[in-house]
């Protein structure tokens, strides 16, 4: 009787075994895991929490460095999100990232609202709208894509829900950013820096180009008969590093102008307001900037610019020189007696950057040693 039972309960669990090998499951347990959360988590009104509400918030340290690149493409972090307004595809990304870290830093969470953007600062708070059912909603970004094609924004699993597009899993939207705008300052000085020296580097690229080609074309004029000078390259050379020595001192001279403008301004910001309500200066303060400003002297006028250099002729032929390049230079210029048989000649320049087209003329007409005199 034993035995029989014992046989009995050794075939019930082959059978059992078999049947289990044949079973295939309907889907893999993990696979019900996001609807199963999404199920509790609208059972427990995450997903009709309230939106996000823009406010001022420092730029994130990670996630906003110039530039990026994904998948072979690089990507230009904007410095503001002042006026960004934008139409495209919206995806949604949910439990395959949940809790797993942001480009921001804090970790992702599916049933926020929240989202992530390829080009936008972080944080920025944006409005998302719907273009299929008008739904909207206010979205934080806090995270980097999407890479795939040419979306647009990539929500969470609760901003999905809240524009009923997690079926189709894309929709058409309308991106706007929102006040208090984000913004880079640190970004945008650097890459306004930058810029600056590509400009400073293609002016001396062009400025270099002109001069070689001013230098060949008057080098290449027929001298003066009579005229005892140097050989018209050597002086257009020399008259194209004169020039350039005086257009790298306006350069400096401004740079430093703008330097102390930029230093007032600081200064002016930082000092405090006057109180409000009744006056407290004492009486002896008032008179005395009174006469202080009594006096102050008017700014003297800017000295005239002249470009003097020397030229060897003859005593008769003093005036026709001064004719002629009155006439060939377009301006009043000036011939003056110096020692012997050299004289001096001044023109007069309209502003500092002219300088070295000026000189390059001189001296094709035989004019050596131009430099800048102020009058």
């Amino acid at each position: 009787m034993t035995k029989s039972w014992g046989h009995a309960l050794v075939w019930a669990s082959l059978a059992g075994a078999l049947v289990g090998c044949s079973t295939v499951p309907d889907r893999d347990p993990s696979a019900t895991r996001p609807a199963n959360a999404a199920a509790d988590a609208a059972a427990d009104g995450d997903l009709l929490g309230d939106e996000p509400v823009p406010r001022v918030e420092s730029p994130s340290r990670t996630g906003n460095p110039d530039n990026y690149v994904v998948f072979g493409r690089r990507y230009r972090v904007r410095d503001t999100s002042e006026g960004y307004h934008e139409t495209g595809v919206a995806s949604w990304y949910g439990w395959d990232f949940h809790g797993r870290k942001t480009s921001s830093g804090p970790l992702f969470n599916m049933f926020e609202l929240s989202a992530a953007h390829k080009s936008l600062p972080i944080p920025t708070y944006a409005r998302v709208t719907n273009l299929e059912n008008g739904r909207s909603i206010v979205v934080k970004i806090n995270d980097r894509g999407p890479f795939v094609g040419d979306r647009l924004i990539d929500l969470s699993y609760a901003a999905a829900a809240r524009l009923d597009m997690l079926d189709h899993g894309t929709a058409r939207v309308e991106v706007a950013a929102l006040a208090p705008y984000q913004s880079l300052p640190d970004l945008a000085a650097k890459r306004a820096e930058w810029q600056e020296r590509v400009a400073i580097r293609a002016a001396e690229r062009e400025e270099a180009k002109e001069e070689k080609a001013a230098i060949l074309h008057f080098a290449h004029e027929t001298p003066i008969p009579g005229r005892q000078s140097k050989p018209a390259l050597a002086e257009a050379q020399e008259a194209a590093r004169q020039a350039k020595k005086v257009r790298l001192a306006a350069r400096e001279s401004d740079r430093e102008r703008d330097g102390k403008a930029r230093q007032n301004v600081k200064l002016a910001s930082a000092a405090p307001l006057p109180p409000k309500g009744k006056d407290k200066t004492p009486p002896r303060a008032v008179a005395a900037a009174q006469d202080s400003k009594k006096n102050v002297k008017a700014p003297a006028k800017s000295n005239a610019l002249y470009l003097v250099g020397t030229v060897t002729e003859r005593k008769s032929a003093a005036q026709q020189l001064q004719n002629r390049l009155t006439s060939q230079l377009q301006r009043s210029v000036q011939v003056e007696s110096g020692s012997g048989s050299r004289y001096e000649v001044r023109v007069p320049l309209r502003n500092p950057s002219e300088a070295r087209q000026v000189a390059v003329r001189l001296a094709s007409l035989g004019v050596s040693g131009p430099r800048i005199v102020a009058d």
